[in-house]
């Protein structure tokens, strides 16, 4: 058994960024009570270890006693939820992903034009709620097949972002389909470069691959986009959040196995899911492209 290991692995910055600005704060602070407005990152164990350190995860505003400090997750919060923390005189840190504020600044931007604003993204992820909620009215689509004529009708000028962790290929193809029903339409690719990367490699390599493994939380749409790209082109393709689960995949002895993970997948996770194939007779696992 051979394992290849993608060339991009484990944290990107923006959630690095925002794990070591919260892991500071509980370590310095002890006297305070530092409160998370639902999941920070989309890692049940990077999660469950910010509640052994102190953490309180909180789903809504009310559940803040005053004095408590609120760190907005890497998502982004909706111009509403800043609105609401100043009404109730609360102190938050505010841990939202730099490119995702990137996106807020070109959606309000694309408002500010006069153009309808077209968020390509998931429904009732965090971080499309939080685009959407920077502007007064959005449309939002996540698939070619939601561009209809009638979602559209009356749409003459269109800006267009897409969710900072979407399909690159999908992202392509729903833009297409929009400027065939809008005569003008502005797209700003907000995707982020860390996650073109990780697809692209997942690409590529789950075609050399007899079997790839996964690795992230059900939760994060990152990790399910790695997936979902590698299970389209190679049926044995397997998601799994825990490193025993590798233990249920059969794998021939003499398969390819190519590793990846989502972005914020603990590099520990990996790590030991590595040890176990090894443990199955793997040879040590190499980076992507090399000889």
């Amino acid at each position: 058994m051979k394992i290849v290991l993608s060339e991009t692995l484990s944290y990107c910055f923006g959630v690095r960024k925002t794990l070591e600005l919260t892991q500071q704060l509980l370590a310095d602070r002890p006297d305070r009570t530092y409160y998370m407005l639902g999941e920070i990152v989309h890692n049940e164990h990077v999660i469950e270890a910010l509640r052994a350190k102190g953490l309180r995860i909180v789903q809504t505003l009310d559940a803040v006693p005053a004095g408590g400090v609120v760190i907005l997750q890497s998502h982004g919060s909706t111009r509403r939820r800043y609105d609401e923390l100043a009404a109730r005189g609360l102190e938050f840190v505010d841990a939202t992903c730099p490119m995702v504020r990137i996106i807020h600044d070109r959606i309000r931007a694309v408002e500010a034009q006069g153009r309808v604003p077209v968020v390509i993204g998931q429904v009732g992820h965090e971080e499309v709620r939080g685009i959407v909620g920077q502007v007064a009215r959005a449309l939002v689509v996540k698939s070619p097949d939601e561009v209809t004529p009638e979602l559209f009708a009356g749409v003459s000028r269109a800006g267009v972002v897409a969710q900072s962790t979407f399909i690159e290929e999908q992202a392509r193809q729903i833009v297409e389909r929009i400027r065939a029903l809008v005569p003008d339409v502005v797209f700003h690719d907000t995707i982020c470069q860390p996650t073109k990367t990780r697809q692209r490699e997942v690409e590529t390599h789950t075609r050399k691959a007899d079997c790839v493994i996964v690795i992230g939380s059900q939760h994060s749409a990152n990790t399910r986009h790695l997936f979902n790209i590698a299970r389209a082109i190679n049926p044995q393709t397997h998601l799994i959040d825990r490193p025993e689960s590798v233990e249920d995949i059969a794998i021939p002895p003499d398969a390819a196995v190519f590793v990846a993970s989502g972005a914020s997948t603990p590099m520990e996770l990996i790590v030991e899911v590595v040890r176990r194939l090894e443990s199955r007779g793997a040879s040590q696992p190499r980076k992507d492209g090399a000889a």
